[in-house]
């Protein structure tokens, strides 16, 4: 009873300080998960200590430590047996070790586990195609907005109705307003068009991104479930009524030479209501679900994590030393600070697909293979060019567009987002030719893969009369716009930015 007492409050304060980090487990996720992910690390604590107790602190000479001391006149020396210095280095080292043999682990599972299956020829493109890239379409979503204690929350992609669309959240804009205001809404801007088009859907919504505390979008998910992590939120819109939607990714452990690794699963997709309730749903469930049965499930960073796996396809040797068959992703840097990184979401005849093209290990920027994931069940098919055909690949298709367009100051302009076109079985990389600020759409560029011709157009109905076959190839001059036209184009998205200022005039 005395013992109990005298550690009575120390027991109080450490349930008290247990129970509030449970309550706020959320804000820990990241730091928590890190471990999660990394279950070698506490395997290395725990060998670092076998081998020091066990090993190194038996061996005298690597324990004596001389420290020389002055006492009443008198220098005396004396041995220690404490070392400071040797054991965070040993830890340290078997850490970074243990680090990259577990990544490479599992990267071996999961080309061990997952059917890459091959495909003769590429879906075909739809008329649903992406027209506008992601900066113009936030560019055009800022101008429209004209909430003064509002912005944009994270972008993403998704089908809203038949379209393409870029959709972004309204959130609070400000420290304290975060904390008392919801969402507003969403902001969709149609990607099958060049012209500058937004709508609004307004919506309160109780939970969200950029809400703080209680009515925060990841506060309540992890609350929910914990050991996940999630793809960027993506919103659709159905009836008025809005959904947050987030990929689910799950782990699983696995060993391999004694070294625990954690492998990424698709768990299912999290669909949040305006009323703030929270379903996750399992990939089959999401596959019947009214809303999402036609849009995109599998989650856009497992495509990724499932296609550079591929890298580890023929083992750990060959990756590290003789390259057969390895590939690279290459991304396109955009204009301005953001990379919209691989993979595309495109709308194809077998539907929705990321498309992620990968060059050869090296420093060749041809076409190697592309990798279409269905965007609904994972499956993952490759497109493998024959070792005969030289086709370009998206990123030296930006050259061939620079190179077509001499009079152009590429200083102040930038080709963004190669996306995979096919026509007839011919691919083509589509790039988009925006100003620095992306103020506007200068033209779409198509680059053929196979000769590096470049075909230019300005308006959306050459865009489509050419996805769709009216115009032949040999019809098209591949000849660039001329600087008055582009400039023509940019007056008339100044005009029309004018047109919203003198509305807020009024």
């Amino acid at each position: 009873m005395d013992l109990f007492k005298k550690h009575a409050k120390t027991l109080v304060l450490i349930i008290v300080l247990g129970l509030l980090l449970f309550y706020f487990r959320a804000w820990f996720h990241d730091f928590v998960m890190f471990f999660y992910l990394n279950p070698v690390i506490f395997q290395v604590a725990i060998l670092t200590a076998l081998i020091y107790y066990l090993v190194l602190k038996r061996i005298p000479s690597l324990n004596r430590k001389m420290e020389v001391r002055v006492n009443d006149g008198n220098i005396e020396t004396i041995d220690t047996t404490t070392n400071t210095v040797l054991l965070p280095v040993l830890f340290v080292f078997l850490l970074i070790l243990g680090l990259v043999f577990s990544n490479w682990f599992k990267n071996v599972h999961i080309t061990e586990n997952i059917e890459y299956s091959f495909r003769e020829n590429l879906p075909e493109s739809t008329e649903n195609l992406r027209l506008m890239p992601y900066s113009v379409a936030q560019r055009y979503a800022k101008d429209s907005l004209q909430l003064s204690q509002y912005k944009l929350g994270t972008e993403n992609i998704a089908l809203v109705g038949d379209d393409m669309s870029w959709v972004f959240p309204l959130i609070p804009d400000g420290f304290i307003i975060q904390f008392l205001n919801k969402n507003k809404g969403v902001v969709y801007v149609n990607a099958t068009e060049q012209s500058r088009n937004s709508e609004n859907v307004w919506e309160d919504m109780e939970i969200g991104e950029g809400m703080y505390i209680t009515d925060n979008l990841f506060w309540n998910i992890y609350r929910y479930r914990y050991f996940v992590t999630l793809d960027d939120p993506y919103y659709l819109v159905d009836d008025g009524e809005i959904l947050t939607c987030l990929g689910a990714i799950s782990y699983s452990y696995h060993m391999k030479y004694g070294i625990l690794y954690a492998v990424p699963e698709f768990e299912g997709v999290f669909v949040v209501d305006t009323d703030g309730d929270i379903d996750l749903l399992s990939p089959e469930e999401a596959l019947e679900h009214p809303v999402l049965s036609e849009n995109r499930i599998f989650p856009e960073r497992l495509a990724r994590i499932y296609t550079q796996a591929y890298e580890f396809y023929l083992g750990i040797i060959n990756k590290l030393f003789i390259h057969e068959d390895q590939i690279q992703i290459q991304d396109v840097s955009d204009v301005g600070p953001r990379v919209n990184r691989q993979p595309y979401l495109m709308d194809t005849d077998e539907g929705l697909k990321w498309f992620i093209s990968a060059e050869p290990y090296g420093e060749s920027h041809g076409i190697f293979k592309i990798f279409v994931i269905d965007a609904k069940t994972g499956e993952i098919e490759i497109f493998e060019l024959p070792e005969d055909q030289i086709l370009t690949g998206p990123v030296k298709s930006a050259d061939y567009v620079r190179r077509s367009n001499p009079i152009v100051d590429w200083n102040r302009f930038g080709s963004v987002e190669p996306l995979p076109f096919i026509r007839d079985q011919r691919l083509y990389w589509k790039l988009t030719v925006i100003p620095a600020d992306s103020a506007g759409i200068a033209y779409q560029a198509f680059v053929d893969a196979h000769t590096n011709d470049v075909y230019e157009f300005v308006e959306d109905e050459d865009v489509f009369a050419f996805l769709i076959g009216d115009i032949e190839i040999e019809e098209i001059e591949t000849v660039a716009p001329t600087r008055e036209s582009i400039l023509d184009q940019l007056r008339e998205k100044f005009r029309e930015i004018e047109g919203l200022f003198e509305q807020l005039d009024l």
